[in-house]
């Protein structure tokens, strides 16, 4: 299809003026869419077009929009979204270069004959067009296009024209839009300055902050009703006012130094200074001046009340700072890990441990293993709540330990403790237990002391009378049986009777064990020895049914103890396990030694800390029931059929050792057997041997004995005794009157006295004011039932001789025969010393070297007086135990010693120094005839008390002369 040319009279000279009535008329448009509508009809009106429009380009030329489009009436309507395809592919390129197309028959134009271009130019109509692109900055921003519905062929000016229209009109749009935005930006700006003039104004009023504007003379010129509100100062006030005047004088260096420098245009950001108020004082304000020309804008905030809050804050953290360097309690922080971040001084008072060495290490590595599962359980607690109290151990670096009581609290990651150091009240708490538990235990033991102390009262009472009646009966007897002319019958019926009197003097010996009224002779003892050589007896008396161990440690401690006595208790011990196993089982019997401390000694109140020999007798029988246990020391007490047990055998043994400083317990499980323990306080001396036992024919003489007895039964039998020995006998019933006696100047030798006496004058006062009317006088006590007056710690007082009733006749002979023999060999060295005095001389060369050994304190001094005046050198001492480190004295020649004394006696001392010192010569003292002295050897030498001088100077010559 062939083109028609268009007219070109109509697009010759006249285009120029055509451009001019274009720009002319689009000037006066603001409007977008008016500039397009009529420069797209002024344009086809020109050109003869059916249709011009311009198409806005927004990603790709493909879908451009058509917004803006003139027509002239006849063309279908073109606006809305085109799709290009193909020929806007083609063409893009060659448009976003900014070069104009035009085409003269979209049918026959290669760029646009594709069936679907051709589709869409035949719906609009079109057949020739011309596209003006309007690029800017490489990219394709509008389309002007020119529609024909006739194929033409468009001349150079049309399209010079045309292009020239698109870009006065584009740069009208552009300046449109400018001058719009300006003007938008501007009535924008315009209200933005009226709201910003007003917020100004109220935040200028409203504003707690102090602001205004300072000249450089240093006046406010402007100032904010917060100056008002806050100092008091009006506005006025303010203005003719200078600023420094109105400055604490403390702060003027500073605030003219930063006035100085805000003059030569440093701002000042968050100065410090002090105003004054009006009604007075002084405010805090916080300062940010900013110069500019030749003002200083100026805002400052009152931070009286954060300065008075930060000068608190700081004195709270000066006083918590005091408080955790000179807290007595452990102040730690610990974190999620359970380590030390903070430890307070106390730590070192406290564990040892400098804060240093804690900070950083597990709590765990200073908590005791035992306590470690406790404190992690706390730990999980207290971050949950609030730890109310928990108490552990930790290490001290001294390899203890501490007990620590904490309160505790979390504050974000990390728990804040307090440890108060409790360790004291830990032990005094452990202690108080103790204490309470030992007093219940002692107020136990105290209530059975008490009870058994009564008990023993009540059996001492009954032990004095039933001696005195077996005293009776024994005296009679023994007189009886002096009478009889070989009546065998009678004899026999008096030996039955005085069996019973022993077996009655048995019982009431028991008593007096249990009542701790029996006269002890205690002697430091091997207790294993002592078992060794009673194993013999045991087993007889156990039976061979009965397996008897001894299990005896090595080195066991001595104790002094009454060996007979206690040989006894373990007998009756040992006899009580055979009849709780009934014949059958096993009796053990342990020696060892133990310390009892004061925890068991608060529990016990009959025991004193210290060490005890521990002696066990065990047995595998049918035990004791516990409601048992509290009775079974009580007197007549027995849990065997009737008959078989008097129940005084453990009473009497608990008697026994408590009267020793010992103790007794008991533990038993019925069905598993018993044990009974028997503790004797240690002995640090030498063991001593039985002492000798008085022997030999029974001897009377013709001396005078006062006896003074207040049972008149028990007193008629002694006398009859005493006079059938061929002694003079005078008699009192009690003190008052053997003063009386002793007093009429009649020559007494020997009181014979009961120890239990009625009246005011005891027998010991007695004893004491006889020997001062009489010096030489010997005393010799009696009693059934001892007591504190003439008893030590259980025991008789030095130098007391004791005769326990029931005694027999040829006991009571022997003592007093021993006692006034001792007496006038007293006397008598006492009338040779005074025969001496005046020939007293220094000692001859013949005299001896002499070690004396003598228990009596007055024959002893006598003694070694009367033989320093016989020109001996004399060593004199008391006891065989004294005397045995003096027998390698050098030149020491001979041992004068007498027989019976305290404990070893004089005999097994002189075969002592026989073995270590042979060459030393002995000479036995005594007051018995040597047949009846006990010693053996036939060669011995004695000199017989009492001696004259010349019987003392010849047992001292060496043999042979």
């Amino acid at each position: 299809m062939s083109s028609t040319p268009a007219p070109r009279s109509q697009a010759g000279a006249s285009g120029v003026a055509f451009l001019l009535q274009l720009e002319r008329r689009l000037r006066l448009l603001q409007d977008t869419g008016e500039i397009l509508s009529l420069s797209a009809q002024l344009l086809g009106q020109r050109l003869g077009a059916q249709q011009v429009a311009c198409f806005d380009i927004d990603q790709t030329l493909q879908c451009p929009t058509l917004q803006h489009a003139w027509s002239d009436g006849l063309a279908p309507g073109a606006t809305g979204e085109y799709f290009l395809g193909d020929y806007a592919a083609r063409l893009a390129d060659a448009l976003a270069a900014g070069q104009a197309l035009a085409v003269s028959d979209v049918a026959s134009d290669p760029r646009t004959a594709m069936p679907a271009a051709l589709a869409t130019f035949s719906r609009l109509g079109i057949r020739a067009f011309l596209n003006i692109p309007i690029a800017k900055e490489g990219r394709l921003a509008a389309l002007f296009v020119v529609h024909s519905s006739a194929a033409r062929l468009w001349h150079a000016d049309e399209i010079e024209l045309a292009v020239q229209v698109s870009e006065r009109v584009w740069s009208t749009i552009l300046r449109a839009q400018a001058e719009s935005r300006l003007r938008a930006l501007s009535a924008t700006m315009e209200t933005q300055v009226a709201e910003r003039t007003r917020e100004f104004g109220r935040t200028w009023n409203v504003s707690p902050d102090l602001l205004g504007v300072l000249n450089l003379d240093g006046y406010f010129e402007h100032s904010n009703p917060a100056w008002q509100a806050t100092l008091g100062w009006s506005a006025e006030e303010i203005r003719t006012t200078k600023f420094f005047e109105l400055i604490h004088p403390e702060d003027l260096t500073r605030t003219y130094a930063a006035w100085e420098a805000a003059n030569q245009g440093q701002p000042a950001l968050r100065f410090e200074n002090r105003y004054r108020h009006k009604l007075g004082g002084w405010h805090w304000l916080s300062w940010v001046a900013v110069p500019e020309g030749e003002k200083v804008y100026c805002s400052a905030r009152d931070i009286t009340v954060e300065k008075k809050l930060e000068a608190d804050l700081a004195a709270r953290n000066s006083e918590r700072e005091r408080l955790w360097r000179s807290a007595q309690d452990l102040m730690v922080a610990i974190d999620a890990e359970g380590c030390f971040t903070a430890v307070n001084p106390a730590a070192s008072a406290i564990l040892g441990w400098l804060p240093e060495e804690m900070l950083g290490r597990s709590l765990f590595d200073f908590v005791l293993p035992e306590d470690a599962a406790a404190t992690r359980q706390a730990l999980a607690q207290v971050s949950q709540e609030a730890m109310p109290s928990f108490e552990n151990r930790y290490r001290h670096r001294d390899g203890g330990h501490r007990w620590l009581s904490w309160v505790a609290a979390t504050e974000g990651d990390l728990v804040f403790a307090t440890g108060r150091h409790v360790t004291l009240e830990k032990e005094a708490e452990s202690t108080l237990r103790s204490m309470q538990e030992s007093l219940r235990h002692s107020e136990m033991a105290l209530l059975q002391s008490q009870k058994l102390e009564a008990l023993g009262k009540l059996t001492g009472g009954v032990a004095h009378d039933f001696n005195n009646v077996l005293q009776i009966i024994s005296g009679n007897l023994q007189l009886l049986q002096m009478t009889l002319d070989g009546d065998p019958l009678a004899a026999k019926r008096i030996a039955s009777a005085s069996s019973a009197v022993e077996r009655g003097a048995k019982l009431s010996a028991q008593l007096l064990a249990f009542a701790r009224r029996q006269p002890l002779k205690p002697l430091v003892t091997d207790l294993a020895q002592l078992l060794r050589s009673t194993e013999e007896l045991l087993r007889r008396a156990t039976g061979e049914s009965i397996e008897t161990r001894l299990l005896l440690a090595d080195d066991c401690w001595r104790a002094l103890v009454d060996p007979h006595q206690l040989e006894n208790v373990i007998l009756n011990l040992a006899i009580n396990a055979r009849d709780a196993m009934a014949g059958q089982g096993q009796l053990t019997i342990e020696l060892s030694n133990i310390v009892l401390g004061s925890d068991y000694a608060a529990r016990h109140a009959d025991v004193a800390p210290g060490d005890y020999v521990q002696l066990a007798v065990s047995d595998t029988g049918t035990g004791i029931p516990a409601e048992l246990l509290d009775k079974i020391f009580e007197p007549f007490f027995t849990t065997k059929s009737e008959g078989e047990g008097t129940g005084l055998g453990l009473s009497m043994a608990y008697g026994f050792l408590r009267q020793s400083g010992g103790h007794l317990t008991v533990d038993s499980m019925p069905g598993h057997g018993s044990t009974f323990r028997i503790y004797l306080p240690r002995s640090l001396e030498a063991e001593t041997e039985l002492p000798l036992q008085l022997g030999g024919p029974v001897l009377g003489g013709k001396e005078t004995i006062l006896v003074v007895e207040d049972d008149v039964q028990v007193q008629t039998t002694v006398v009859d005794m005493l006079r059938g020995l061929g002694y003079g006998v005078l008699r009192a019933s009690d003190g008052e009157s053997a003063l009386a006696i002793v007093g009429s100047g009649v020559p007494i030798d020997l009181l014979f006295t009961d120890v239990v006496m009625p009246g005011k004058v005891a027998s010991t006062e007695l004893a004491r004011q006889a020997r001062l009317l009489l010096p030489q006088l010997a005393v010799l006590f009696t009693s059934g039932y001892t007591q504190d007056a003439i008893m030590q710690g259980g025991r008789l007082e030095p130098g007391v001789e004791l005769l326990s009733k029931p005694y027999r006749r040829e006991d009571l002979a022997r003592r007093i025969r021993h006692l006034l023999a001792n007496g006038r060999h007293v006397t008598a060295l006492h009338q040779y010393r005074a025969q001496l005095a005046p020939q007293t001389a220094p000692a001859r060369p013949e005299g001896r070297h002499i070690l004396l050994v003598e228990d009596n304190a007055d024959a002893r001094a006598m003694t070694s007086e009367l033989l320093a005046m016989l020109g001996h050198t004399v060593l004199a001492v008391g006891t065989a135990e004294e005397a045995l480190p003096l027998l390698a004295t050098p030149g020491l020649e001979l041992l004068l010693t007498d027989i019976s004394l305290p404990q070893m006696s004089g005999a097994e001392l002189a075969e002592l120094a026989a073995r270590e010192q042979p060459q030393l010569e002995v000479v036995f003292s005594t007051g018995h005839a040597p047949a009846n002295s006990g010693v053996l050897d036939p060669q011995a030498r004695f000199l017989v008390k009492p001696f004259t001088v010349k019987q003392l100077q010849r047992a001292l010559l060496p043999p042979g002369q």
